[in-house]
């Protein structure tokens, strides 16, 4: 579908309602939690897993239900380690049978896997990018409680 992605009312509340249309009411809230970790993942992506998935469960931000874009983010973090290793021990360039030098295989990987990353950062809405958008809402005061009578107590005074 052409266009840009909807925001998810999650973020929009966590943004502050910037467009201040209402929100939908009837959109599902996943459970936070930490899937388990899928079998097909090597101990990089493993590590990666357990490493970045535990902060996402912290802050509320990771469900079973994103199990394949997570796994999806790690074996790309994986793959990116791996190319990045093999390229600090081969070299950005290395000698073809012909003679020529040529750039090394593991550049390319390297790249690809980089741009799978920032794909399933940005689809998992962790990306700096995302996090550069995202805003904290403060939580209402303990006297004048809500939201609302905040803004008319700040709009009665002129402060803003």
């Amino acid at each position: 579908m052409p266009g840009r992605k909807p925001k998810p009312t999650a973020v929009k509340r966590q943004d502050g309602n910037p467009g201040h249309r209402p929100l939908p009411t009837n959109e599902p809230e996943p459970v936070v939690g930490l899937p388990d970790c899928p079998d097909h993942l090597d101990d990089e992506a493993r590590a990666e897993w357990h490493r970045l998935g535990e902060l996402l469960v912290r802050e509320h931000r990771m469900a079973p239900i994103y199990k394949a874009a997570f796994a999806a983010y790690c074996v790309a973090w994986s793959r990116w380690v791996t190319a990045e290793k093999q390229i600090q021990q081969y070299g950005l360039v290395i000698t073809a049978p012909s003679g020529y030098l040529v750039q090394s295989p593991y550049v390319g990987i390297s790249n690809r896997a980089w741009g799978q990353l920032m794909k399933a950062l940005a689809e998992l809405g962790i990306s700096p990018t995302s996090q550069a958008r995202a805003q904290t809402v403060d939580a209402p005061a303990e006297v004048g409680g809500s939201y609302f009578e905040q803004f008319a107590a700040q709009r009665s005074t002129g402060r803003r």
